[in-house]
């Protein structure tokens, strides 16, 4: 497998400024200091110590309310051996094509999940993305990431969110990014993804929109400008405008783009 992926023309400033707007909005999802012990705290610590992983396998639980990170298996998967887990880890390792889909993916998830949270079943109600990530060895691998709910409070509140990540070498080919929910309300989080993504980019004009969408579900141009009673210059217009606004240089690579940002 090619560990060098092809750049897909992602600018290193924007880049940046997901990776800042990411750790800010973490940061303002918190509401309290660490209790040491407090019962979520000693419940994770408990299930850290006894939850066994394989060796190409690392796991983080993130305790919501404080913001803090606990880990295991860091060391053994990808050779990182660290104290304290936090944000900056993944915005520096996680390969600079993927950050800007992970961190917006990523928010909209944790955004969902804490609107919907009474809805939610730990381990039932789980969400997979694949990513890739720099090892000690600055080897870039492919990870599964598989994440869920894990504590509710009475209040039907998510406490503590938890992430099993499985490095996928030699099983997984793809270097796009691929997501998908289980569970109760999972048919719920597309839409939402869409409009958290529209909500947040604003890239797209709303007769673009009209357009990505008939693409996506097959429809030539000429069968475009029939449809919404437009010429075809005009579609092609707005189809160069998508495409330059996605950074992409062929329909099938905007479609992608589309997937991945939950237009589809």
């Amino acid at each position: 497998m090619n560990n060098q992926a092809p750049r897909l023309g992602v600018p290193d400033d924007s880049v940046a400024i997901e990776g800042n707007k990411f750790k800010s909005f973490l940061v303002n999802m918190t509401s309290q200091s660490l209790d040491r012990e407090s019962e979520v705290h000693l419940r994770i610590l408990e299930y850290i110590k006894n939850i066994q992983l394989f060796h190409n396998q690392f796991l983080y639980i993130h305790h919501i309310k404080t913001g803090k990170f606990y880990h295991k298996g860091f060391e053994e998967c990808l050779g990182f051996r660290f104290q304290e887990l936090t944000a900056d880890f993944f915005v520096r390792n996680i390969h600079v094509d993927d950050r800007v889909t992970y961190f917006n993916v990523s928010k909209a998830l944790l955004s969902f999940v804490t609107s919907h949270a009474a809805d939610l079943v730990p381990f039932e109600s789980n969400f997979h993305i694949n990513y890739r990530i720099k090892n000690s060895d600055d080897v870039y691998v492919p990870i599964l990431r598989q994440s869920s709910v894990m504590i509710l409070n009475e209040r039907h509140e998510i406490e503590a969110y938890l992430s099993l990540c499985t490095d996928m070498t030699n099983i997984l080919d793809s270097i796009r990014i691929r997501w998908h929910m289980f569970g109760p309300k999972s048919e719920k989080f597309p839409q939402f993804l869409y409009q958290y993504a529209n909500k947040k980019t604003g890239i797209f004009s709303d007769r673009e929109l009209e357009i990505l969408q008939l693409l996506i579900e097959g429809y030539s141009s000429t069968e475009i400008g029939e449809k919404l009673f437009i010429s075809l210059n005009t579609v092609n217009t707005h189809r160069k405008s998508l495409m330059k606004k996605a950074n992409v240089k062929k329909t099938v690579e905007l479609i992608a783009f589309a997937r991945e940002k939950g237009y589809l």
